[in-house]
């Protein structure tokens, strides 16, 4: 069942991924261009943008070869990290700074793949009779 839970969370990354990419970037990187802030400003806000991608990959390939493993938790427990850590940041930033995060998957998406980390950790840990 571990195993599911972790394949289970790549996939869902892998959506997010593609959701992040194909959908998000015409809606957040065009009135950005538009809005005529500066070219360092408009410049780090792509690479910040794709580095989240580059993340989500590391993530995917985190989940799928942690679910492979047998013994070794380390790369599940990464990327299980690495999903709390955009979570709490996601949920943090709509509670804290601006409401309007919660109009976005950000809050969301994450607490999803978190629950399935988390879940399936549990799992693994409970068969190995930790």
């Amino acid at each position: 069942m571990d195993k599911w839970l972790f394949r289970i969370a790549g996939i869902f990354v892998a959506f997010v991924l593609l959701a992040h990419e194909l959908l998000g970037s015409p809606m957040v990187l065009p009135p950005l261009h538009d809005a005529g802030v500066p070219a360092q400003v408009l410049w780090l806000h792509h690479f910040s943008w794709h580095v989240g991608s580059v993340a989500m990959l590391g993530m995917i390939f985190l989940f799928i070869l942690g679910a492979r493993q047998a013994e070794d938790l380390s790369m599940v427990c990464v990327a299980t990290g690495m999903s709390i850590g955009f979570a709490v940041l996601g949920i943090g930033l709509a509670v804290l700074a601006s409401h309007s995060l919660w109009d976005t998957p950000a809050p969301y998406a994450w607490t999803v793949t978190s629950a399935l980390g988390i879940a399936g950790i549990g799992v693994r840990l409970k068969v190995r009779g930790r």
